[in-house]
């Protein structure tokens, strides 16, 4: 190998990576080194941060985000239930007085579970 580029791989070596670099070196080797857009030079104030965290505490999207979900997370609604606790409990009963369902499958339990309610005896 000649020395230049010897010489040239130890430089590139020794450099020390900052946040401020927007290359940084990978932790798995075959990767190399990682580019980090982030690092680009986003100027973004204290405050700004500050009052960003604070709005997703007040929001309540900052315990989500610490976790690793996304910031949306918790702000999906769910559906909107439409049914009364005793349309339920109706629709439970008819159920277990009828239990073949609108496509014809039925319950058997056990090792049988769901099968079509016309092949039976």
């Amino acid at each position: 190998m000649k020395p230049h580029f010897v010489l040239a791989i130890a430089a590139l070596a020794a450099t020390p990576v900052f946040a401020t670099s927007v290359y940084h070196p990978s932790a798995v080797q075959e990767e190399g080194v990682v580019f980090a857009p982030d690092h680009l030079g986003n100027t973004v104030s204290r405050e700004a941060v500050r009052n960003t965290v604070l709005a997703a505490q007040k929001d309540g999207s900052l315990q989500w985000i610490s976790r690793g979900y996304p910031a949306t997370y918790p702000l999906v609604k769910g559906p909107a239930l439409s049914k009364t606790r005793d349309q339920v409990q109706q629709e439970l009963q008819a159920a277990k007085s009828s239990p073949v369902t609108r496509d014809g499958m039925r319950d058997m339990g056990g090792e049988a579970g769901w099968v079509n309610a016309t092949q039976l005896p």
